[in-house]
């Protein structure tokens, strides 16, 4: 063992230390941790939601969406604005839905009450700038089970199921996204700001 403990001495080598002691957490330490940006992820009847703080700005970003299935694509809501993906290459320009199978509504009709709402209609992508989601105002499905959506006049029709979608909404904003009346919480729903 001496001759070990000299050997390390002769070539430099340092002696294994003492633990460290670990400081009790300081008064800066836990204002540091109250800055971070912290994430919870909940899902409720098929329905998921990610809640987002930031402790150093005081902003909640909330997203709520109802994964893709075997079924049916997926949803999305922000700003008062269901979204149903159909997949990026479809081009939705020439959309037409139905709610609850009632007469088809085209879903250009609906280009000023989502502009109203401050929601983009055109993506980065120049060939297909609606990105293949097609928009629906919430006010315009009170109530709704199933939205049928058909892309273009050669596509086959697809249904979504909008089973949960209230009862989700109602604990994202008990959750801290934003008021229970809806009218400036829809702000803290972004459609794509967090990861999947």
């Amino acid at each position: 063992m001496l001759a070990t403990v000299a050997a390390a001495g002769v070539l430099g080598l340092s002696l294994p230390s003492l633990p460290h002691s670990i400081p009790f957490p300081t008064e800066g330490m836990r204002r540091l941790a109250g800055y971070k940006v912290r994430t919870k992820a909940y899902n409720l009847k098929g329905w998921e939601m990610r809640i987002e703080r930031d402790g150093f700005t005081g902003q909640t970003r909330c997203r709520l969406y109802a994964p893709s299935s075997v079924l049916q694509g997926r949803i999305t809501y922000a700003r008062g604005v269901l979204g149903f993906h159909l997949g990026e290459e479809v081009d939705v320009a020439d959309a037409w839905y139905s709610v609850d199978d009632r007469a088809p509504t085209a879903w250009r009709d609906d280009q000023p009450a989502l502009a109203e709402r401050r929601e983009p209609l055109a993506g980065d992508n120049l060939f297909n700038p609606t990105g293949g989601v097609v928009l629906i105002p919430r006010d315009r499905l009170a109530g709704a089970v199933t939205v049928t959506i058909r892309a273009d006049r050669e596509a086959t029709p697809r249904r979504f199921r909008l089973k949960g979608f209230e009862t989700a909404l109602a604990a994202a904003r008990a959750n801290g996204c934003g008021d229970a009346a809806g009218a400036s919480g829809d702000e803290a729903f972004q459609r794509e700001a967090l990861s999947p």
